[in-house]
């Protein structure tokens, strides 16, 4: 992807690159999101490290490769990509590759492979260059600083320096101590406050506890009074049906005692009446008895006589 953004390599992220590719040629097969393939791979480098020179062309012709897929390397590959294989053992194909007997053109290549690459070939001469510069670098770094620690030794700089930071940081145990036992202190008295809340806390809870078993109580015997005063309304209801009932029985034998009071008095009515001509006719035969018997003595007089 950085070779195809540098325009090394024909790629669709430019109109343009230093093979002077166009979009329109479709000769590149590169995306930003594909990998680097190893025939580009390898033609880039061997682009940088070779120089084509007369009658290479011709020597190329007449080599014999030692891949068995080099039929399917494409023919617009650079003369310098064959130049490396003219190399043998020493080529960069076989540096980053192997003795292996497939090159596989259009597989991607991993990111060691691509490490080996460039730093094959007059690459790597550089690098060894730069490696030694490097140590070099590092060593006189080091040898001025083994210096420097010297001459602070003899001046003795170092050590007032460290004398310095021993008592800096002795001030700031002494303080780190002193700020140690407030803590503690503040911490024990927060452990009492703690203390003293849970206390409270725990006397709040058990007289909430205490409330609540009173509230259940309380509801324990408002249910069972609501459950007797339900079943004495029950009672009730049951007593004022029997009470109806009952009131309607009585206004029933009520109206029968009337009937049958009715009923006495128009006897007794009867009865008086009954008594009454009884008493009339008695007197009548009293009467008729008397007069009979005057009749009677009257004829006997009259028989005596």
């Amino acid at each position: 992807s950085a070779l195809a953004e540098a325009g090394i390599i024909p790629s669709k992220l430019s109109s343009t690159s230093l093979f002077s590719v166009t979009p329109e040629d479709g000769s590149f097969y590169f995306n930003p999101d594909r990998y680097l393939s190893r025939k580009d791979m390898i033609n880039w480098r061997a682009q940088l490290e070779y120089a084509i020179l007369p009658g290479t062309k011709e020597q190329m012709s007449r080599i014999r490769a030692d891949y068995m897929d080099v039929k399917d390397i494409s023919s617009d590959t650079s003369p310098e990509f064959f130049a490396d294989m003219l190399t043998g053992e020493k080529s960069i194909i076989r540096k980053v590759f192997g003795q292996s007997r497939r090159f596989q053109p259009n597989k991607p290549s991993t990111k060691a492979q691509a490490a080996v690459t460039l730093t094959s070939g007059r690459m790597a001469e550089a690098v060894q260059h730069e490696l030694l510069r490097m140590e070099a670098e590092s060593s006189s770094r080091q040898a001025a600083a083994e210096e420097i620690k010297s001459e602070l030794l003899v001046r003795g700089d170092i050590k007032n320096f460290w004398n310095e930071k021993l008592l800096v940081e002795r001030n700031r145990g002494v303080e780190v101590q002193k700020l140690y036992i407030a803590t503690l202190q503040d911490l024990d008295k927060e452990k009492n406050l703690q203390a003293q809340n849970l206390t409270e806390n725990m006397k709040e809870k058990a007289a909430m506890d205490c409330q609540r078993h009173l509230i259940l109580t309380l509801r324990e015997e408002i249910e069972e009074t609501s459950e007797r005063l339900a079943s004495e309304r029950a009672t009730y209801v049951a007593e004022q049906c029997n009470i109806q009932e009952l009131r309607k029985a009585a206004l029933m034998d009520q109206e029968g005692i009337l009937d049958s009071k009715s009923i006495l008095e128009a006897e007794v009515e009867a009865l008086r009446i009954l008594r009454t001509w009884v008493e009339d006719e008695a007197k009548k035969s009293q009467a008729r008895a008397k007069v009979l018997e005057e009749v009677g003595r009257r004829w006997k007089w009259d028989n005596q006589a």
